[in-house]
């Protein structure tokens, strides 16, 4: 399952960067056409996808990159070297959503961000529950992406390089955390 990518002109991209929902739009219309048979295509076809602006990993100046980790080929991606599984002493990088869920008491699903404080060991044990446990950890200031009133989300770099992984880790290719939908969650070989 090689990696692939899409390459468009930055100034084409943007209206589509606005928000997690129209990065959503952008990606998927790069990907098979279901015809209504799926509710969530993405899953459904076994796709992860990031985007990488200029400065991201990836990135190219002037362009927003789609990065691609499917089991098919898509139209118009130009396939990129990378491993196909993560293994001990790789370094990579995950960009995810850093927020907390919880039930009220009236049974309504409420999150709230990762507080610095907490993110290591938040960190540690998201990755620990896909079966990585890592040496090096680094774990970015949060940041808020989506329009106020919007969909949003507070998200959190983490770069971290494989101290040990179970023999049926997953991560690599159905991602980790939430927000796959939206292009979070998908492990990077630096």
């Amino acid at each position: 399952m090689p990696d692939q990518t899409i390459s468009l002109p930055l100034k084409e991209a943007l209206p589509s960067l606005r928000s997690p929902d129209g990065i959503h739009r952008l990606a998927m219309s790069f990907l098979p056409d279901l015809a209504g048979a799926s509710r969530a295509a993405r899953a459904d076809l076994g796709v992860l996808y990031r985007l990488a602006l200029p400065t991201d990993p990836g990135g190219r100046s002037g362009h927003a990159v789609l990065r691609f980790r499917a089991p098919f080929e898509i139209d118009g991606a130009e396939p990129v070297d990378a491993p196909e599984a993560l293994a001990v002493g790789l370094r990579f990088t995950v960009r995810v959503v850093a927020e907390k869920r919880r039930e009220d008491d009236e049974g309504r699903s409420r999150s709230r961000f990762v507080l610095d404080e907490e993110a290591d060991a938040w960190a540690r044990d998201l990755l620990a529950r896909r079966g990585i446990e890592t040496d090096d950890l680094v774990v970015s200031e949060r940041w808020r992406v989506g329009p106020p009133g919007g969909r949003s989300f507070w998200l959190r770099d983490l770069t971290a390089t494989v101290g040990a992984i179970a023999e049926d880790c997953e991560a690599y290719t159905r991602g980790i955390g939430r927000g796959k939908a939206f292009g979070y969650g998908m492990p990077i070989i630096l």
